[in-house]
């Protein structure tokens, strides 16, 4: 039963330090304490979290003092912000919460889901993106029949854009998709960089289904801000390496990619090496691939040359930060009270992130110890 933490104690204030140089305790509702936590970026131990209502107020090491109605104390466990896995389909699984995945991109999804999207508190935050935008024949039409939204010509490209934000979306998602086994039409690169600039009036990021060079290269030069995938067909180390230069940010989804048979850690390790910033995405809604954190992603992208704190910040601040939403997936003052607990250490071990002890959402428990 989801039980808010808020709900069980009153609301505190935390007191600000006299001007003397002396502070009270901080007050809140519920101390958590581990062994170790991982504030999003990196690791420290004997890490703490005072929560109130919805909110963190402090987090850290220097918590002894801290005021709190109720303390858990975790033990041998890790504190981490609540996952966020930035490419779901059919709004990321009713599984994900409880699995540590506190928040979901939907990157693809017919329009009435998004005018229908509803935030609740202490539920799965899901972010929309709408249908795919298009060429008129091209990827998805005809494969996932009500997830492409096509368009032609600059015009049209203008206007899809405001049909999906209109809607509420909060991100633009293009198909630069020739195809693999089936060709697929694809836009104009005068189009593509319609859809950027439109996107951009309506201060939206726009990120783009590739697979391989033809979909990244018309990307990189129409000025796309992201790609939704790493490409897993051969692509040349020197648009990898230019994507990586001109700080175009890659949503990795390496794990679905494997699991088809198109193998992209050649690229991945291409695109790291030269500091390109791989982030975390599962993909979810297609074949095995779990709710919730998939560790065997997070694996790939250590595979690919990131460590596992680099892995993890990928699936947390990193992931926040190209949001636009911080301090989401961190654990410090002023974020949201989205915290998982693990047992054991994950930088250690990433399967450790299997083993959760505790899930609050929006400070509501969605796993207790």
């Amino acid at each position: 039963m989801r039980r808010s933490l808020g709900s069980l104690l009153s609301v505190s204030i935390v007191l600000i330090g006299c001007a003397g140089g002396d502070s009270k305790p901080a007050r809140g509702d519920v101390l958590l304490t581990a062994d170790r936590l991982f504030d999003g970026r990196r690791m420290i131990d004997d890490g703490a979290v005072l929560i109130t209502g919805s909110k963190i107020v402090a987090a850290g090491t220097d918590l002894d003092d801290a005021e709190a109605k109720r303390r858990i104390d975790l033990g041998d466990a890790t504190l981490l912000p609540g996952f966020i896995d930035l490419h779901v389909h059919r709004e990321g699984g009713k599984g994900a919460l409880a699995r540590g995945v506190t928040t979901v991109r939907d990157l693809g999804a017919p329009l009435f889901v998004v005018a229908r999207a509803r935030p609740s508190p202490g539920a799965l935050r899901v972010l929309h993106a709408g249908p795919i935008l298009t060429a008129p024949g091209g990827y998805p039409i005809g494969r996932y029949p009500g997830l492409g939204l096509p368009f032609r010509d600059v015009k049209g490209a203008w206007k899809a854009v405001n049909i999906v934000a209109d809607e509420g979306a909060v991100v633009v998602k293009l198909a630069l998709e020739p195809g693999i086994t089936t060709p697929y039409p694809v836009p104009s690169r005068q189009e593509v960089e319609a859809v950027v600039r439109a996107a951009h009036a309506r201060k939206l990021r726009v990120t783009a289904h590739v697979s391989g060079q033809l979909g990244a290269r018309l990307a990189l030069d129409a000025g796309v801000d992201e790609l939704a995938h790493m490409p897993c067909l051969v692509t040349e180390p020197g648009l990898l390496r230019e994507l990586a230069r001109k700080g175009v940010p890659v949503v990795g989804t390496l794990h679905v990619a494997v699991n088809l048979g198109c193998v992209p850690i050649a690229n991945a390790r291409v695109f790291v090496s030269a500091g390109g910033k791989l982030l975390y995405g599962s993909d979810y809604g297609n074949p095995r691939i779990p709710a919730g954190i998939d560790v065997e992603e997070l694996k790939l992208m250590v595979l690919a040359g990131l460590t596992p704190a680099e892995a993890i910040a990928g699936a947390t601040a990193e992931a926040g930060k190209l949001l636009g939403m911080e301090p989401l997936g961190t654990l410090v003052a002023g974020a949201p009270a989205d915290v998982i607990a693990v047992r054991g250490d994950p930088l250690a071990q990433l399967h450790a992130l299997d083993d959760r002890v505790l899930v609050v959402a929006g400070g509501r428990t969605v796993v207790s110890p």
